[in-house]
Order: structure tokens, then C-alpha cells, then sequence
């Protein structure tokens, strides 16, 4: 179905977007942040997305029109997902397109991390309850993902947002490397085509052949739970470069290599964190096993 049939309904008028100021800048793109007149005949605040007219090459506009795609379909329904960043629609009929989501208050779940970590190192309180809760609704996102038969392809802390009701959810169905500049992805070459990829969070089938699939959005999941046990620390594999180049990682991985259990990590909690780390993607848990196991 073309990309104009889809979007139809989600075309927003230009005159009903009010923006502000840019939250976030990458090679490829910005985010702003702004208001948007919605027909219920209120103001919410969004989060606007475009691409610099400088980057505007067939392929970052391919990315673009995917993740405008992506988050029509997952609203088919209008309501979307809990876990899920709401989608207001999208700017195509005039230049710089947007694509509109939801503004997330409490920043991205990494830099949530970041401060309770800090709230660790005075109260020494773990909030272990919220911290796996925000994982059980990744969980849940990931199963509505697989659901649909949609790939995000960039699961990470980065890419969950959580809203002013303390709920996660997942963002960015583009790479976040579209708009912000992050030491999580690296420049590599993979099918012929530059792009910066986030390596650490690859499954092996994805660093080897390029391939995405549910079950290394599963492998992602992992590192993912990695970075909530360890209040957002950045992954590094035991006798690796802090950041490896493709063949380097395979390399680790092959021999067997995973991240280390994080300090105060519970064993049963690194036992789930591994079982998505299995090289054989159909051995991987599911994201309904998951979310079965999400009271951990």
C-alpha cells in the first residue's frame, strides 16, 4: 500500500502544529519539541521529528517513511499501545516533513536510570520494584510488536521514554542515531551502505548477515534488561574494546562472551538477561515468555 493510502488519516495540519524548542540533534535529523491543536479542540504537547535538509539523501528518507509507516500501523486502532509512544500523525504535504508523537516528560529510561543510581549512592534504596516494572512493560510493547510482525531494530534504554504515569514506552522506530548523538553507534559498512549501528545491542545474525527479526529484537531485549540491573551502565564485554567494530564483536560473541552479571544483580534476573543471548534465535524466550516472567 503506498505510503500516502497509510498516512491518510494521519495527516496533520500544518497550521494545527505549534513548535518550539529542539530537544534533539543527530547527523540526520532533530527533534523539537511543540503543541499540537488536536480535534477534541485542545493543545497537547508533542515531540516533532524531521530530517536536516543537508541529510537528505534515499535512504535516511526511506528510514523516515518507515518509521511513519511503523507508527500508522501500530495505531490502527487509534489508541495504539500503552507501551507504545502515542502517534498523532505526521506533516508530508509541506516542507520539512514531521512525524508527531507524544513529549515524554520524564526524559528517556537510560537517564531515568542515571538518577536513580544517583538516589542509590545516598539512600542506598535499590527501587528494584520500579525498575523491573519498567521492564515488564517493555515486555508487553514487544509483544504487541511481535503481534503485529513489526521489527523495531533498536531496542535499548535510549529508545524507552517514560511518560508523567511512570509507564515505559517504547520509542524511536527509527534508529535514535537519526536524531540524537549517542557513543552507542558506531560507523560500520554493512551491505555496501555506510550507517551508523548499534552494535552492542545486535544479535549475531544481525552483526553477521543484517538480519532483523523479532527474536534479535528478543537478543536487544537482553541488553536492554542488562542496562536496567546495572542503572543504565553503558555495555562492555569482558576483554573488549569499550567500543568493538563488527568483526571484533562476532569474534567475542563466537568464543562465547556475554555481558557480566552487574553487581547486586539477582541470579535469577541474569538467567533471564542470558536466555536472550542464545545464539540460535529460535531457542530465545518470546516476548510473551517474557512478559509471563516479567514479575521476575
Amino acid at each position: 500500500m503506498p505510503l500516502t493510502e497509510v498516512l491518510s488519516p494521519w495527516e496533520v495540519d500544518k497550521e494545527d502544529l505549534y513548535l518550539g524548542n529542539m530537544i534533539g540533534e543527530g547527523e540526520f535529523g532533530h527533534v523539537v519539541r511543540g503543541r499540537l491543536r488536536i480535534p477534541e479542540g485542545y493543545q497537547v504537547l508533542v515531540a516533532a521529528k524531521s530530517i536536516r535538509p543537508d541529510r537528505m539523501t534515499a535512504s535516511v528518507v526511506r528510514d523516515f517513511e518507515r518509521e511513519m509507516s511503523t507508527l500508522a500501523r501500530i495505531h490502527e486502532d487509534k489508541e495504539g499501545h500503552p507501551n507504545m509512544i502515542k502517534f498523532y500523525g505526521a506533516v508530508t504535504k509541506s516542507e520539512p516533513q514531521y512525524i508527531v508523537v507524544e513529549y515524554a516528560t520524564n526524559e528517556d529510561l537510560r537517564r531515568f536510570l542515571w538518577s536513580l543510581r544517583e538516589d542509590f549512592k545516598i539512600t542506598r534504596h535499590k527501587r528494584v520494584l520500579e525498575r523491573l516494572g519498567f521492564a515488564a512493560d517493555v515486555a508487553s510493547g514487544l509483544s504487541e510488536l511481535a503481534r503485529l510482525k513489526i521489527v523495531h531494530r533498536d531496542i535499548a534504554a535510549r529508545n524507552v521514554v517514560i511518560s508523567d504515569r511512570m509507564v515505559a514506552k517504547i520509542a524511536d522506530f527509527g534508529l535514535s542515531r537519526d536524531v540524537y548523538m549517542s557513543s552507542a553507534y558506531e560507523r560500520t559498512n554493512q551491505g555496501g551502505e555506510e550507517e551508523l549501528l548499534p552494535l552492542k545491542w545486535m544479535a549475531v545474525e544481525s552483526l553477521r548477515n543484517g538480519v532483523y527479526t523479532c527474536e534479535s529484537d528478543v537478543w536487544s531485549y537482553g541488553v536492554l534488561l542488562w542496562e536496567i540491573a546495572s542503572f543504565g551502565e553503558e555495555p562492555r564485554y569482558p576483554s573488549g574494546p569499550m567500543h568493538p567494530d563488527v568483526c571484533k564483536l562476532l569474534e567475542l560473541l563466537r568464543k562465547g562472551a556475554r555481558l557480566q552479571q552487574p553487581h547486586n544483580c539477582p541470579q535469577h534476573l541474569y538467567r533471564i538477561i542470558r536466555s536472550c543471548w542464545i545464539v540460535d534465535p529460535s531457542k530465545r524466550p518470546t516476548p510473551e515468555e517474557l512478559l509471563r516472567r516479567s514479575s521476575f
